[in-house]
């Protein structure tokens, strides 16, 4: 049976069983924000769909909901912080915060943070970022699912990245992994009990899969091929090298291994476009270049749309209609 929440509704539900487990204060509300700004925007692998595992974690002690986010190093363009085997999204809130506030003054800033735990959809914390004006690129390593190109082991992350840059209107948002999937859409097609893709994995014998199930037991491929193979690894080496988190097979499974942290990583990159631009030339020129993506000819039937653009309209009809849940 489908239900119709509002946003607010699911806000408050997700609130309710956090502080269930003991959760309460700002950090809290942070993770409640991240996982129904997901479901308004119709990425539901990463919204309430998550938060078993995240109860799951805390019981299990693996998640430590008191821990507050500490600096480590930082100096006027940059910052380390651990997110001390807190929540993830409180972490890479954290580091967006302290990195605006350094954006003020620098036209480029940068920082990294150790010791996540899974911290739901990363365009959250890039359209944050981009809404207040800043270019926003956002890189997390994962635990191991994906195979390297040629290979039929898993040692990288789906290891994803987001990117939004400002306009005048709607941020642009790309939030995306460098797997051919995101795993949590396998899980999610797993439950219920939905074929995917048959080149998003590799099963235990190193063949293509549709079975969810399989493809859990198996291995997800890279994003085409050697490029996403290549993406995957530069993630690793900023957002888990850089940051003094776990590397490759020292990042743990937010549904596996509950009893202790994920050791993640993440790094962000702030730009200011006005240390390059006018706000009035920088504003007239990201829209030039929309007219000209979106007045491309479209092939028959279909429509050219903006990263991210699909998403902020569902965001936007589900703040009027609210979100359905199965």
């Amino acid at each position: 049976m489908n239900v119709v929440k509002s946003m607010d509704e699911a806000w408050k539900y997700i609130l309710e069983k956090l502080r269930e487990k003991g959760a309460t204060g700002k950090n809290a509300e942070i993770v409640a924000d991240s996982l129904v700004y997901a479901d308004a925007r119709g990425t539901k692998s990463h919204g309430i769909h998550m938060l078993a595992a995240y109860l799951e974690r805390i019981e299990a002690g693996g998640m430590d909901i008191e821990a507050s986010p500490v600096v480590v190093k930082e100096n006027e363009a940059s910052v380390v912080i651990d997110a001390c085997n807190g929540f993830g999204q409180a972490g890479v809130r954290t580091l967006a915060d302290t990195l605006l506030k350094k954006a003020e003054h620098m036209p480029v800033v940068c920082g990294c943070v150790r010791n996540l735990n899974h911290c739901g959809a990363l365009a959250y914390y890039t359209e944050y970022c981009a809404k207040k004006g800043y270019i926003a690129l956002l890189f997390v390593n994962a635990n191991p699912t994906v195979a390297p190109f040629g290979a039929m082991e898993a040692i990288l992350g789906t290891n994803p990245l987001s990117v939004a840059v400002p306009t005048k209107d709607e941020p642009i948002v790309l939030d995306m992994a460098s797997s051919a999937v995101a795993k949590a859409k396998i899980y999610q097609a797993a439950k219920t009990n939905s074929k995917i893709d048959a080149s998003w994995a590799l099963d235990e014998e190193g063949n293509p899969t549709d079975d969810p199930n399989r493809a859990i037991a198996g291995v997800l491929n890279a994003m085409a091929g050697p490029k996403g193979y290549g993406l995957a690894l530069v993630v690793e080496a900023l957002a888990g090298v850089l940051s003094g988190a776990g590397i490759t097979k020292e990042v743990s499974s937010v549904h596996k291994g509950v009893q202790k942290g994920m050791n993640a990583g993440g790094f962000l990159i702030l730009v200011n476009p006005g240390a390059f631009l006018s706000k009035e030339e920088y504003n007239r020129r990201m829209e030039q270049l929309i007219q000209d993506i979106k007045g491309a000819k479209p092939r028959p039937g279909g429509q050219v749309f903006l990263p991210g653009e699909i998403e902020q309209r569902r965001y936007k009809k589900s703040k009027i209609e609210g979100i359905e849940y199965v």
